[in-house]
């Protein structure tokens, strides 16, 4: 599996473009279709556990749970992150995703999500419901734990 990072830049025309920031070859894993396979993912590859801050990531996927690509979608403080929902989507819209994946940590190590969370997962799905994008989970990273709405029975149908 190839797993490739892009930016959004403006273009000469000041319209959104994806920049490919890198690409990596992954072999441990040949799809994105377990939470457990997202987390090893986002673990192995860009340490999100790791991060004093809380990051928000896209995985733009296909309709197998082939990754199409990843993005950071957000940055924020050591207890929160704004992640909007036009930066979501013109990211899964550009690059043609037909499944999404949120993807965020909890610095603290508090793994259950906040109210926040909740709202958050809320309106990407919504947004998603909209666009005929399937949104498949919402999976908090703390160390050596994790939380996903979707096994958790939190996603709503």
């Amino acid at each position: 599996m190839k797993i490739q990072k892009y930016g959004i830049v403006l273009d000469g025309d000041g319209r959104n473009v994806l920049e490919k920031e890198f690409s990596k070859d992954y072999s441990n894993i040949d799809s994105l279709d377990s939470p457990e396979k997202i987390v090893k993912v986002m673990e192995d590859v860009f340490r999100l556990s790791d991060r004093a801050e809380e990051y928000m990531y896209l995985i733009c996927m296909t309709a197998g749970c082939n990754p199409i690509g990843f993005f950071e979608v957000s940055h924020g403080t050591c207890r929160a992150t704004v992640a909007g929902m036009r930066e979501i989507f013109v990211r899964a819209l550009l690059c043609g995703a037909s499944d999404i994946v949120a993807v965020h940590n909890h610095p603290g190590g508090r793994i259950q999500p906040s109210g926040e969370d909740f709202r958050v997962t809320g309106r990407i799905q919504e947004a998603a419901d909209l666009l005929g994008i399937i949104f498949c989970d919402h999976i908090i990273i703390s160390r050596d734990s994790y939380f996903s709405f979707s096994e958790n029975g939190k996603m709503q149908k």
